[in-house]
């Protein structure tokens, strides 16, 4: 390799690096956003004699948000109601359990093309189970958290979501379409 093509491999190099920041800067900020969706209750619903009928699954929704460091790494917190899972047990009657967390986690994206990313993400959660008419009392956990979704910017400061998310230890899942909002 000549000295002169060194010399621009290294200029080019240089270069790169000082625009990499401002094309960094250009991904960061702040985002907010809602999501609705179904939850489930994986673990509501256990096949019994004394289970007459069961609904473990429930219209829920989300608030979210976070800020984005670069195109590959935001914090976002949010806030998730799951809804009310229910049934009838024979002896007991009705029975019900409502459930909503806040929590924060890491959310790792790639984007595929220009508007469209894939994203995951873990954290942990607040999550509080309240039993409706039951002398039981509610229930507290902090929990890991995980899921993965997709992202389409439709507009300058306006994407869709959609994505999967689910708990540990209270083992519910939601499934959402939502809007975010980029700052």
């Amino acid at each position: 390799m000549t000295q002169g093509r060194k010399a621009l491999n290294v200029i080019a190099f240089l270069g790169a690096l000082a625009s990499a920041p401002a094309a960094l800067a250009q991904d960061a900020g702040f985002y907010a956003g809602a999501s609705l969706g179904q939850a489930k209750f994986t673990e509501w619903c256990v096949p019994a004699p004394t289970v007459l009928t069961c609904d473990d699954k429930d219209s829920a929704w989300k608030l979210f948000g976070g800020y984005r460091f670069n195109r590959n790494f935001a914090l976002e917190a949010t806030y998730i109601n799951w809804g009310e899972a229910s049934g009838t047990v024979s002896g007991v009657g009705r029975v019900s359990a409502e459930q909503s967390s806040m929590g924060i986690a890491a959310v790792g994206m790639l984007d595929l093309a220009p508007q469209f990313s894939i994203f995951g993400k873990a954290g942990f959660l607040l999550t509080e189970q309240e039993l409706p008419a039951s002398s039981a009392p509610q229930r507290e956990e902090t929990e890991f958290h995980y899921g993965i979704g997709a992202r389409f910017a439709f507009a300058p400061n306006w994407a869709a979501r959609a994505e999967w998310e689910k708990t540990e230890k209270l083992k519910v899942e939601l499934l959402s379409v939502g809007v975010e909002y980029r700052f």
